[in-house]
């Protein structure tokens, strides 16, 4: 081993006289930094000093270049050097980067992966089992295993996870693309690791190498403009995605502008982006047909109105989101009075997305809920309540009342209701809803003879009750006899139902019971 001193800063590692990367690459090629121009004869005879030399260059403007020396230890020998001075001034060696060393070459003697009596299935097996970085480590050893790694990559590598990005190096991300990048489809996964400094290396090759990605789903992974620059607002960048996920992502209503060159997008969620506040929805992409965007807690509602410029929208899910007067009924006069409104938010959203078909808002009892009434198309409505003071308040039943004349509602649900949300009263509006086929409706506290008007719905195929105190075995058994279509039934954590209750719907074969 060389009795050599340790430089103050090293990008490799020293062992048995040899110096590797970090991706365990023998170092032959060493980068030369330095700040006079010297020249390349004197910088020659310089470095001879530590061992035979195939290549040098240097560029005297830009004061840098490589060496490339014929034995690596020669190289560590070089690279240990603490300090190298020529003419009075001083420069720096350091390893170059996995990428630039020259390939390894077999030792004579040694046995080639190809002359080992293993069939290919093995290999394979033994792909499966590898995590990313051990593979791709693998494949740069192994031309047979590299050979298997560029098949199978159709297969295994259709579904990229962060967390496996998030173990590769610079060299791992660039050999990953090089092998297997035109095969990825899907991207998703975060948080990232914390010390994990290569995202912009990362997003910066995904469009030039990755031509078939239509799916990213990322999860509290922070972008900034430059990342999401990269991403798609260039040349070159991922703009074929037709299903984009940016939950929690730090984003703002500027992020929301380099989304204009994704002219496939389909589906997008923002969802958990407190940044965005709605001034840029209006240049979202056209081809936009479903909008996340729940759990927005400072959009303003009254931004709403600006999806007109979505003419192809069908789904929007905008539940959590700023609605400024939840609270007016308990502020005293004055108040009431300098606040502003937001009495018309659903009126404008109507008359800006006519086209919507599946619809998530957080009910506010102040709000122009029935004007919900006027999507003709609606198909799905979810209904979340919202925590206010005092408790409890309930749904306004005037928006029950509008949904009777939407015929083309089939799925009605209602999320994290406090006991009361809905009414008596407003359960017999319900019931008039004729071609209702889900209905979700969890803890609340009607009485017996309340729930009996369910079996008015005779085209209910699925009901949740979940955590309602007075449903009990015989109420469960009536529906069971009048809902002829109903085929999966949830009343989970009903302290009046039984065991019993499977006894004694034996019968209806057709039905499921999640008790």
């Amino acid at each position: 081993m060389l009795k050599i001193p340790k430089p103050q800063f090293r990008n490799y590692y020293i062992e048995d006289g040899v110096a590797y990367t970090e991706d365990r690459k023998v170092v032959r090629r060493v980068k030369i930094c330095a700040a006079f121009p010297f020249e390349r004869k004197a910088l020659l005879k310089h470095l001879s000093r530590f061992g035979t030399i195939d290549e040098l260059r240097w560029c005297a403007d830009k004061q840098e270049g490589w060496v490339l020396f014929k034995e690596p230890t020669e190289a560590a020998k070089a690279l240990y050097s603490p300090k190298h001075t020529l003419n009075g001034h001083t420069f720096v060696l350091r390893a170059s980067s996995t990428w630039d060393q020259p390939p390894e070459q077999e030792e004579q003697g040694t046995l080639s992966a190809y002359d080992l009596p293993i069939v290919d299935d093995v290999w394979c097996k033994v792909l499966n089992y590898l995590p990313l970085d051990t593979r791709l480590n693998f494949a740069a050893s192994c031309q047979r295993f590299q050979a298997i790694y560029e098949l199978e990559s159709k297969r295994i590598n259709h579904v990229l996870n962060m967390k496996d990005v998030c173990k590769l190096t610079n060299w791992g991300i660039r050999r990953m693309m090089r092998l297997s990048g035109e095969h990825i489809h899907r991207l998703e996964g975060g948080p990232l690791h914390p010390r994990w400094p290569l995202l912009k290396q990362f997003v910066q090759l995904l469009g030039v190498s990755c031509p078939n990605l239509t799916e990213l789903h990322f999860h509290r992974i922070p972008l900034s403009p430059e990342n999401m620059a990269l991403l798609f607002h260039r040349s070159n960048g991922s703009v074929k995605i037709t299903n984009l996920s940016l939950r929690r992502c730090d984003l703002t209503d500027c992020h929301l502008l380099l989304l204009q060159p994704l002219t496939e997008l389909t589906t997008l969620s923002l969802e958990e982006n407190p940044g965005i506040r709605g001034d840029t929805l209006e240049d979202l992409p056209v081809s936009l047909e479903v909008l996340r965007i729940s759990g927005c807690e400072y959009l303003e509602s009254t931004c709403l109105r600006k999806l007109a410029a979505l003419p192809l929208l069908r789904e929007l899910r905008c539940s959590e989101i700023y609605l400024r007067n939840f609270n007016r009924d308990w502020m005293d006069e004055d108040e009431a009075a300098a606040w502003p409104l937001d009495e018309h938010v659903y009126r404008e959203l109507v008359r800006s997305c006519p086209n919507l078909e599946v619809l998530e808002v957080s009910v506010c009892p102040y709000m122009d809920e029935n004007q919900l009434g006027g999507l003709s198309q609606l198909r799905t409505l979810v209904l979340r309540a919202v925590a206010l003071e005092p408790q409890p308040y309930q749904v306004d039943n005037s928006l029950l009342l509008a949904l009777v004349e939407v015929d083309s509602l089939r799925h009605l649900e209602f999320q994290q209701a406090a006991p009361g949300f809905v009414d008596a009263a407003g359960l017999k509006i319900i019931s008039q809803l004729k071609e209702l086929r889900t209905l979700i409706l969890r803890n609340q506290n009607f009485k017996a003879n309340e729930l009996r008007e369910l079996r008015k719905l005779n085209a209910l195929e699925f009901l949740d009750l979940s955590d309602s105190p007075h449903l009990s075995n015989e109420i469960v058994a009536e529906l069971a006899k009048t809902l002829g279509k109903l085929r999966r039934l949830k009343v989970k954590r009903c302290p009046l139902i039984s065991r019993r209750l499977t006894e004694i719907l034996k019968e209806y074969h057709m039905l499921q019971v999640d008790v």
